[in-house]
């Protein structure tokens, strides 16, 4: 009786260890997804670039006053994707090409990534640290490596920016972030195309002079 109790014992043991490390290798394999769609939102936007005079794409920040469709439409043939597809068949592409394996909403209005509003600031418009320089074009961009171009935001109809030059707290970053979305952590593009995971001190944090979201600060 005894022998059976411990390797009943035993099973129950080792049955909650795979099973606890089965749950941290789906969640790991889900980051390194999510790393791979961000990797290549950040190549379609270079490409995007090149053929567009070196500006980058618009959020619905500014996109409508400038006669624009937002980023995600604007870098989706450079991900493959068909004029005919973009018209007929856009939620379906939204959520293959744009949503995060961990983000269980279907809205194509819900983004899993948000575009670093810093691109479309205006100094007529907008004030920010840095004014009057402006970052419209990739080439203006003074550290590319440091720059973070997308993040990942918390889930909000039309939220496909972040209004990160507002910020003035960590507090601040994390009102506007889903910065713990991979075991406490979330992953950000860089202007040169490699992502990181990051905690959101790492990417914002006033207190220690940190701040990779505005191009003139960016380290």
């Amino acid at each position: 009786m005894v022998e059976l109790l411990i390797v009943v014992a035993l099973i129950t043991a080792l049955t909650a260890l795979v099973t606890v490390l089965a749950r941290s290798a789906i969640r790991k394999a889900n980051e390194v997804k999510c790393a791979a769609k961000l990797k290549s939102l950040g190549m379609a936007t270079i490409l995007y670039t090149q053929d567009n005079q070196d500006q980058l794409p618009r959020s619905f920040h500014s996109a409508g006053a400038n006669r624009q469709p937002g980023w995600a439409v604007s870098i989706a043939p450079y991900l493959g994707i068909s004029e005919s597809q973009i018209a007929n068949d856009w939620p379906n592409v939204f959520n293959s090409h744009f949503r995060t394996p961990v983000d269980p909403s279907t809205d194509p209005y819900v983004y899993s990534y948000a575009l670093n509003v810093h691109f479309e600031l205006d100094p007529e418009g907008d004030d920010y640290k840095g004014s009057p320089a402006t970052w419209r074009r990739l080439s203006q961009v003074p550290t590319p490596t440091g720059t973070i171009l997308m993040g990942q935001p918390k889930p909000v109809r039309f939220g496909d920016h972040l209004m990160c030059h507002q910020w003035s707290s960590v507090q601040a970053a994390k009102n506007a972030l889903n910065y713990k979305i991979h075991d406490g952590k979330a992953n950000y593009l860089f202007l040169d195309c490699h992502v990181e995971s990051m905690r959101v001190e790492e990417t914002f944090d006033p207190s220690r002079r940190i701040n990779r979201w505005n191009p003139s600060l960016a380290r």
